[in-house]
């Protein structure tokens, strides 16, 4: 019987993965001949999908690991020291201790006010203390558990910045000054935008603009502050300044379109492309899987867990924030 089938039958008996019978081609209907092609495009759009998503999704699942832990990849040494190695940390006071200490300089601050330590939520560290330790020839990062009393200390890479040119020059002024056209015209997009109130202008976010000079003959890259006219002037020999393990987390966190035509902006329409795939990806796989009768029990159960671990990082990570100041 498999020999008689067409070509579009036998990929259809593949997609279905072997939950249905196939039909020879005198019974088979036209309407199974079109769900078997549908569900040879849905099994083609999820690999090519997945195939597109493969650098991206390598890049950020490690890079994620690397913002969580530093010891993969690290850009220096770490060493680890415990607890029990450090006693100068036994009078670090806990959370709790410390939150009492505050309320009590805060009473005598403002005595006038009836402040009192709430029981919930407790009080809580939202990060390591982290301090820089220098000697003569190095700098080290030394991070402190506040919890556990451990550390480790990790020594920075040195400072591969490029020479600075012109460095008594930090700040100059332009005529035009570009923030304030940028603020004249704020009154007139207002209004354009049907917002009729009056309203003060504020410099808000960092622009700048970078190009190339020649200084004293050497190529320059030049760096200027348009908010307050800061300027950077450094001899350029094409070194980004930038270890592997930066440049990788510093493409994990790149974000929004700049206002030119460059690589940037090729980087974030491929993440908007990623985003179209990753949707995609997931759609497809649901409607891959609901075809296999035999799964769908199992895999029901999964989607619930799924989404009560979802829904419980939901709630908790928005408490989090909400009793948080990061």
């Amino acid at each position: 019987m498999l020999r008689n089938m067409t070509k579009s039958e036998m990929e259809g008996f593949d997609a279905r993965n072997s939950d249905e019978q196939a039909s020879s081609p005198g019974t088979d209907s036209s309407g199974k001949r079109r769900r078997f092609k549908w569900n040879i495009w849905i099994r083609r759009l999820h690999l090519y999908a997945g195939l597109f998503l493969l650098p991206w999704v390598f890049l950020y699942g490690i890079t994620g690991a690397m913002f969580n832990h530093p010891e993969i990849f690290p850009q220096s040494t770490i060493r680890h020291v415990p607890a029990t190695q450090i006693s100068a940390l036994r009078d670090f006071p806990s959370a709790d201790q410390l939150a009492a200490l505050v309320v009590e300089q805060l009473k005598k601050a403002a005595p006038e006010s009836q402040i009192e330590l709430a029981s919930e939520p407790v009080a809580q560290f939202n990060n390591e203390i982290i301090l820089e330790a220098r000697s003569a020839d190095h700098k080290y990062a030394v991070h402190i558990h506040p919890v556990a009393g451990s550390a480790k200390v990790a020594e920075l890479p040195r400072d591969e910045s490029q020479e600075a040119l012109l460095s008594n020059i930090r700040n100059i002024q332009i005529e035009s000054n570009p923030y304030g056209v940028a603020g004249a015209a704020v009154p007139e997009i207002m209004r354009a935008a049907g917002i009729e109130q009056e309203t003060s202008v504020h410099p808000l976010g960092w622009c700048k603009l970078n190009f190339f000079a020649s200084v004293d003959d050497q190529l320059a890259r030049v760096t200027y502050v348009l908010r307050d006219g800061h300027v950077d002037v450094s001899r350029f020999d094409g070194n980004d300044e930038m270890n592997p393990r930066h440049f990788m987390l510093r493409l994990h966190t790149s974000h929004g379109q700049p206002p030119h035509w460059n690589a940037r902006m090729f980087w974030s329409l491929i993440l908007d492309s990623m985003a179209l795939a990753m949707v995609t990806w997931g759609v497809t796989g649901l409607v891959m899987w609901w075809q296999l009768k035999r799964t769908r029990f199992i895999g029901s159960l999964v989607i619930l867990l799924s989404l009560a671990t979802a829904t419980w990082l939901y709630f908790g990570m928005s408490a989090f924030y909400a009793s948080t100041k990061l």
